[in-house]
């Protein structure tokens, strides 16, 4: 007799109840909606809560009990009580709403007073005026933010990057370090400057040649200063250098104390030297204000927002000028 195909056969087929139910996980809406259940007391109130309709609700929490194949309340006329499944599941929830609140507050916090402190470098001659006044900005924005600023030269803001000391540095020199990204910001009117009642004071603008014979106040060649001086001359002759300065606002002092004449920019002139210094505009370039940041490390947003102070800063300056 041939074989016949084997069948299943209802003592070893496996009962329909006893197969696995796959359960389809909660929605965050609807972990929502049953916490807002749990919290007022109702579907009214918990709709209220939610700014959504009762049936939208009822909607919601049917779904949820149907999901997980047991009830959250028990239906008592027009009030839910919770059953011992709700009771445990709404412990856990709140936990859940706790690292949410957490979250938020840390959201909120990093908003107001940024990833720590902002560590900022600028170089001596925007130390004066340009970032105070960005400050100003910054602050009025964010006043809990936290700033560490300090005045660097621009050969010492590359070791300051690497070594972790700064996020951000202003200054008149892009890097060429291949870390590092300057981007350009504004411009700097450039002046020369003579202690107060200098021939100088004559003059409408100031050629190299009114100059010449008079003590002068100089810069390093490479330095961006030292460039603006050698672009203002030329290849004229120039004059006698007296002191050799690493900043246009060491400039600034030494004429004020009457040792020569200077060229700077704009923003190493503190308001209470002017009476004390005649001020005339050059036949030269404006100078270049550039911003260095790390190129591995994102700017956090503390450094973002001092960023746009600083531009907001020099269009206002440019527009007093």
């Amino acid at each position: 007799m041939p074989n016949s195909p084997p069948t299943d056969h209802p003592a070893t087929s496996a009962p329909e109840h006893d197969r696995k139910t796959v359960r389809v996980p909660l929605s965050l809406r609807q972990i929502e909606v049953f916490r807002a259940i749990m919290v007022t007391g109702s579907i009214s109130a918990a709709g209220r809560m939610l700014y959504v309709s009762q049936p939208a609700i009822s909607r919601v929490l049917a779904l949820t009990e149907s999901r997980l194949g047991y009830q959250l309340f028990d239906r008592m006329k027009a009030r839910l009580i919770a059953t011992p499944e709700a009771t445990r599941l709404f412990m856990e929830v709140e936990h859940i709403y706790e690292r949410i609140q957490s979250v938020n507050d840390l959201a909120v916090s990093l908003g107001e007073t940024g990833f720590g402190t902002l560590k900022l470098l600028g170089s001596a001659t925007f130390g004066q005026r340009m970032i105070p006044c960005a400050l100003q900005h910054l602050y009025a924005k964010s006043p809990r933010a936290k700033v560490d600023f300090r005045t660097a030269t621009f050969d010492q803001m590359v070791g300051h990057f690497l070594a972790g000391r700064a996020h951000l540095g202003i200054s008149l020199q892009p890097s060429d370090s291949p870390s590092l990204t300057s981007v350009a910001l504004g411009t700097a009117p450039v002046v020369c400057i003579a202690p107060k009642g200098h021939p100088l004071g004559d003059l409408d603008i100031v050629y190299p040649d009114a100059v010449v014979g008079f003590p002068w106040i100089s810069y390093p060649a490479d330095a961006p200063a030292g460039r603006m001086v050698s672009s203002f001359f030329g290849e004229g002759r120039h004059p006698r250098t007296t002191i050799e300065v690493h900043s246009p606002s060491s400039a600034v002092s030494c004429v004020t104390h009457g040792l020569g004449m200077a060229l700077v920019d704009m923003w190493s002139l503190p308001a209470e030297t002017l009476p004390y210094l005649e001020v005339k505009p050059v036949a030269v370039d404006d100078l270049t204000i550039w911003a260095t940041y790390s190129n591995v490390d994102p700017l956090p947003l503390m450094g973002r927002r001092l960023l746009d102070a600083v531009k907001k800063v020099i269009e206002e300056e440019a527009i007093k000028l």
